[in-house]
């Protein structure tokens, strides 16, 4: 009999077991699985931040859509993301859109353009009232970038990660007034070295992994990168005895997540649905995960004997001055600038958001 009822008592545990992991079985079997590569190092801050955007896609679709996933240089350079998912050599990238510039100069502007903090950039590109009530994040200003994107990359972007704003500047110098910031070699890529070069500054481009021996070397003076928590680790705080950051005029970076337009249009309606709204969730996931992470990292930076610091509000003054004026030079001369300009002076205006912006960033 006991032999009996513990043959009855696993049959009932077997059977409970498979009501609940059968169906999730089935649930987790892919209907796509793409290969897809970010533009970063296996390692690196910004690899982990896009990484965590496949999981909530992976996680938000119950496993309808899975990846297989690579850093930059496994299958393609970095810089190369988008060109290769708009070949069909990826499916899908993971990358900022400094590296589209080439192509779209207005596209930089989705990334670390100085001037917007990144609640801002959320409310600009995500939260006007075109979309009041509905799941559809894409404001007007966003569909603008996602039209460039189809049209000269062939791809359909969506948000990935939104960081906290990019450190200014490592700097082996200190920087005390707007002639010490025009006296460095900066590295710095982006809209953010065309605006550092329109305000009179010296900037020299380079990859990522030649930054900080150029720094060790003399070669560059300063140089901008990427957000604090992910740089220490690389190694900026070693090299660098100054860590500027500029709360008068932000600059985080918007990282994307791209898929091949042939790819994106097998996909069927409800599940294009979900990754959209993954991918919304997973660039609000990261700016609070950033500034964790960022806050953390403060203290082990100057433990390795960086000096923290923010500039001088006259040199933030100074860019944010020169940033408007280069974006209204660049509006005058591209059609797409002055279309997301238009947008931006609405948001922006006395009549729209500009006179609270102040007050969020004091809420940071």
């Amino acid at each position: 009999m006991r032999l009996g009822k513990k043959l009855m008592v696993l049959a009932l545990v077997l059977m409970l077991g498979a009501a609940f992991v059968l169906p999730s079985m089935a649930a987790n079997k892919p209907e796509f699985v793409w290969k897809v590569q970010s533009s970063w190092p296996r390692g690196s801050g910004l690899h982990y931040l896009q990484m965590r955007t496949l999981d909530f896609v992976e996680e938000w679709t119950n496993g309808r859509v899975k990846f297989e996933r690579h850093s930059a240089g496994e299958i393609v350079p970095g810089y190369e993301t988008w060109n290769a998912v708009q070949r069909g050599v990826l499916d899908a990238g993971l990358a900022c859109t400094c590296y589209t510039m080439r192509k779209d100069w207005t596209s930089g502007m989705y990334c670390s353009a100085p001037g917007l903090g990144p609640v801002e950039k959320m409310a600009f590109y995500h939260g006007t009232k075109d979309v009041a009530g509905t799941k559809d994040y894409r404001t007007a200003v966003w569909k603008l970038l996602e039209k460039i994107g189809m049209e000269k990359f062939g791809v359909e972007i969506m948000p990935s990660a939104m960081q906290t704003t990019e450190t200014f500047l490592y700097s082996t110098k200190p920087i005390n007034s707007i002639k010490d910031l025009q006296s460095l070699k900066i590295r710095s890529v982006g809209v953010r070295g065309d605006v550092f070069k329109f305000a009179g500054c010296s900037v020299v481009g380079m990859p990522a992994g030649e930054v900080m021996p150029a720094l060790e070397r003399g070669v560059i003076d300063a140089a901008e990168f990427a957000n604090f928590f992910g740089d220490v680790d690389l190694g900026f705080a070693d090299v660098a005895k100054y860590i500027y950051l500029n709360p008068y005029s932000s600059a985080p970076s918007n990282l994307m997540f791209f898929i091949n337009k042939d790819v994106w249009a097998k996909v069927p309606d409800d599940l294009k649905a979900q990754i959209r709204e993954a991918a919304f969730e997973s660039m609000k996931w990261s700016l609070s995960e950033c500034l964790f992470l960022d806050f953390l990292k403060m203290k082990k930076a100057e433990q390795l004997g960086a000096k923290v610091a923010t500039i001088p509000m006259e040199v933030g003054e100074y860019l944010d001055k020169k940033a408007l004026e280069f974006y209204a030079k660049k509006a005058k001369e591209d059609p797409e600038m002055a279309e997301y300009m238009k947008y931006y002076d609405q948001f922006f205006n006395k009549e729209g958001y500009g006179k609270y912006v102040h007050f969020v960033n004091d809420l940071l």
